[in-house]
C-alpha cells in the first residue's frame, strides 16, 4: 500500500488544514450525501495533476477553492499534499517518503511541489507514470468511470492498458523522442537551408573580405598620409601661431608702452593745463589788479586833472586877485594921494572926511576879509597842492606797479609762450604717440585678424578633422561590423565545415564507413556522391531532387570492398547503405533527347562536374533525368 496521507486547506469544503491518514490495509470514507466524500477523491485527481474542471465537477478551476458562507469568509488558496510510501523505491527518488504539493491561488496561479521542491507539472506526472497513479490511471475509478473504459476507443484504452502494463513511461519517452527527432529533423533542414544560404555568400564574402582587407591597408596608409599632413599643417600652424603670438605680444608690448607714454604725456598735458589754468587765474587777478590800478589812476588822473583844473583856477583867481590887490593897493596910493591931496580939504569937508573915514574904515573892513580869504584860499592851495603830491606819488606808484605788472606780464607771456611751445611739442609727440598707437592697434587688429584666420584656419582643419574622425569612426564601425560579419561567417563556415567533416546529414551507416576509411580500417572505399559532385547554384536543387537518397550511396573501387564495407556495417550494427562499384556501373543515358521541347537545358549528367573515373557513375544515377 502506497498511500499514507492526504493534507488539504482551503479545497472545496475543507478551509481548515485537515490531514487524513491510511495506516490499515483497508479504509473507508462514510457519511450522508453532501458530506463531501467525493471531494476527497477530487482532491487525489486534482494535486496529482488533473487539468479537467469538468472532472473536478466544477466550471472554472478557481471553484476547487473554498468559497466561504455566512459565517466564515472565502480563501484565497487551496493546497493538497499527497504523502505516498517510497520504502520499496517504487519511485524514482532516494527516500522512504514522496509528498506531491500543489497550491492555487485565485490569481490563477499554480505551484507544484515534490518533497517542498518547486518542481512543474511535468515532473509531477513523469513520477507518478507506470505507478497506476496519475490523472488518467486506473487506481481511481469514479462514477462512470468503467462505463466510459467500455465505451472508449480503442486507442483511450490502450492507454489505460499501458499505463497497467507500466510501460506509458516509455510510451511517453518514445513519444518525447519522435517530437525531439521531428524538431531536429526541422531543425536539420534549416541548417541545411542555412548551409545553401551560406555557400550562395561564401564567394562573395570572400570577395568583400579581400576588398576590406586591401581596404584596411589602404586607410591604414591614408590614415598614415594624412596625420602626417595634418601634423605638417599643424607645426606649420604652429609656427605661424607662435609667431603670430610673438607679434601679438609686441603690439601689445608696444601699445603698453604706448599706452603709458600716452598716459604720462596727458598727465603732463593735465598738470601743463592746471599749472595754465593757474596762471591764467593769477594772470586775470593781475589784470583785474592793472584793471583796477588803471582804474584807480584813471580816477588820480581825473582827480589830478580836476585839481590842476581847481589849481588853474586857484592860481587864476589868485593871480585875479593879486591884480584886485594891486589895483586895490593902487588904488589906496590913489586913495592916500587923494586923502593926501584932500586932507586939505578935510578940514574943509568935515562931512566928507567922515564919510571918508567910514569909507576907509568899509574898505579895510573888506581889506581884511578879503585878506582873511586869500589866506584861506592859500592854505586850501596847499592842501591842494598837498593832495597833488599825494596823488602824485600814488600815481608814481601806480606806474611802478603797472610798470611790474607789465614787466610780470612780460614774463608771463615769455612763459605763456613757453608753455604754448612746450604743448605744441607735446601735441606732436602725443601726434606721434597717436600715430604710432593708431599703427600699433592696426598692427595689433592685423595680428588679430591674422590669429583669427589661423584660428579659422585651425577650426576650419578641425572641423575636417573631426569630420574625418567620424567618417573614420563610421567607417571603422562599419569595418567592426564587417568584421563581426566576417567572424560570423568565418564561425559560420567553420560549423559548416565542421558539419561537412562529421558527415551531418549523412545516415549512421554513411558516418561509420567514412570513420573507418578515415582510420585505414577500409579500403578502396572513395566518398559519398553528394561529396563528389560539384553543381552550379542554379541546377543545385534540381541534382538534389533527382539524386534524393542516391546522394548518400558510397562509390567503391570493387564489388569485394562494398562486401568488406557491409561485413562492418554487420558488425558494428551500423544500419544500412549502398555501395556503387567502379568497376562494375555501367553509364545510362537518353535515345531520345527532347532537345526541341521548351524550357529544355540538357540531361542532369551534363550539368554536374566530377572528376573523369566518376563519370559512369553520375551517368547511371541522372543520365536518363532531364
Amino acid at each position: 500500500m502506497y498511500l499514507k496521507a492526504l493534507e488539504l486547506q482551503g479545497f472545496k469544503s475543507f478551509p481548515e488544514k485537515t490531514r487524513i491518514n491510511f495506516e490499515k490495509n483497508v479504509t473507508a470514507i462514510v457519511g450522508p450525501n453532501g458530506s463531501g466524500k467525493s471531494n476527497i477523491s477530487d482532491a487525489l485527481l486534482w494535486v496529482m495533476g488533473e487539468q479537467r474542471t469538468r472532472t473536478l465537477r466544477g466550471g472554472k478551476m478557481e471553484d476547487v477553492i473554498f468559497g466561504g458562507t455566512e459565517k466564515r469568509s472565502p480563501m484565497g488558496f487551496a493546497q493538497v499534499s499527497l504523502v505516498l510510501d517510497n520504502s520499496a523505491r517504487l519511485f524514482d527518488r532516494d527516500c522512504d517518503e514522496i509528498t506531491i504539493s500543489r497550491r492555487y491561488y485565485r490569481s490563477g496561479e499554480s505551484e507544484y511541489y515534490i518533497n517542498r521542491d518547486s518542481v512543474r507539472l511535468r515532473d509531477v506526472t513523469e513520477l507518478l507514470m507506470d505507478t497506476g497513479l496519475g490523472r488518467d490511471g486506473y487506481s481511481i475509478i469514479g462514477q462512470g468511470r468503467i462505463g466510459e473504459i467500455v465505451s472508449a476507443k480503442s486507442t483511450d484504452r490502450r492507454e489505460i492498458f499501458e499505463e497497467a502494463a507500466g510501460i506509458s513511461r516509455f510510451r511517453h519517452r518514445k513519444e518525447e523522442s519522435e517530437r525531439k527527432l521531428e524538431k531536429t529533423e526541422e531543425n536539420l533542414l534549416r541548417i541545411g537551408d542555412k548551409i545553401s544560404e551560406l555557400e550562395l555568400q561564401v564567394g562573395p564574402l570572400k570577395e568583400q573580405a579581400e576588398t576590406a582587407k586591401q581596404y584596411l591597408l589602404l586607410r591604414d596608409e591614408l590614415r598614415l598620409l594624412e596625420i602626417s599632413l595634418w601634423m605638417e599643417n599643424l607645426d606649420r600652424l604652429r609656427d605661424q601661431s607662435e609667431g603670430l603670438r610673438r607679434d601679438f605680444a609686441e603690439a601689445e608690448r608696444a601699445r603698453d608702452e604706448a599706452r603709458t607714454a600716452l598716459d604720462a604725456i596727458y598727465a603732463a598735458a593735465e598738470n601743463a593745463a592746471e599749472r595754465m589754468r593757474e596762471n591764467d587765474l593769477a594772470i586775470e587777478h593781475e589784470r583785474e589788479r592793472q584793471r583796477s590800478a588803471e582804474a584807480a589812476a584813471a580816477e588820480s588822473d581825473s582827480a589830478a586833472a580836476v585839481l590842476r583844473t581847481q589849481i588853474a583856477n586857484n592860481t587864476a583867481a589868485m593871480e585875479r586877485l593879486r591884480r584886485e590887490m594891486s589895483e586895490q593897493d593902487q588904488r589906496s596910493d590913489s586913495l592916500q594921494q587923494q586923502i593926501n591931496e584932500h586932507t586939505e580939504r578935510l578940514e574943509r569937508i568935515a562931512a566928507d572926511r567922515l564919510q571918508l573915514s567910514i569909507d576907509d574904515a568899509a574898505l579895510r573892513r573888506q581889506a581884511e576879509e578879503k585878506a582873511l580869504g586869500l589866506q584861506q584860499r592859500n592854505q586850501a592851495l596847499s592842501a591842494l597842492l598837498l593832495q597833488e603830491s599825494e596823488l602824485v606819488s600814488a600815481l608814481s606808484e601806480k606806474r611802478s606797479v603797472m610798470a611790474l605788472l607789465q614787466e610780470s606780464q612780460e614774463s608771463f607771456e615769455e612763459h605763456k609762450a613757453a608753455l604754448a611751445r612746450e604743448k605744441e611739442e607735446l601735441e606732436q609727440r602725443l601726434a606721434g604717440t597717436e600715430n604710432t598707437v593708431r599703427e600699433a592697434q592696426r598692427a595689433l587688429q592685423e595680428a588679430e585678424a591674422q590669429v583669427t584666420r589661423c584660428q579659422n584656419m585651425i577650426s576650419g582643419r578641425q572641423m575636417l578633422l573631426s569630420g574625418r574622425e567620424r567618417a573614420a569612426a563610421e567607417e571603422a564601425e562599419r569595418r567592426e561590423k564587417a568584421a563581426v560579419e566576417l567572424k560570423g561567417m568565418e564561425h559560420r563556415i567553420s560549423i559548416l565545415r565542421e558539419l561537412e567533416k562529421d558527415l551531418e546529414g549523412f545516415n549512421k551507416a554513411v558516418k561509420t564507413i567514412m570513420r573507418e576509411v578515415e582510420r585505414h580500417t577500409l579500403r578502396g572505399v572513395h566518398a559519398p556522391v553528394a561529396k563528389l559532385i560539384q553543381v552550379d547554384e542554379r541546377y543545385a536543387l534540381a541534382v538534389e531532387t533527382a539524386l534524393g537518397s542516391a546522394a548518400q550511396n558510397i562509390v567503391v573501387d570493387s564489388q569485394q570492398a562494398g562486401k568488406e564495407a557491409i561485413e562492418l556495417l554487420k558488425r558494428r550494427d551500423g544500419g544500412r547503405a549502398t555501395f556503387l562499384p567502379l568497376d562494375t556501373i555501367k553509364p545510362a543515358s537518353l535515345r531520345d533527347l527532347p532537345v526541341n521541347d521548351p524550357g529544355f537545358v540538357d540531361t542532369c549528367d551534363a550539368l554536374v562536374k566530377c572528376e573523369p573515373k566518376y563519370k559512369n557513375i553520375i551517368s547511371n544515377l541522372l543520365g536518363r533525368t532531364v
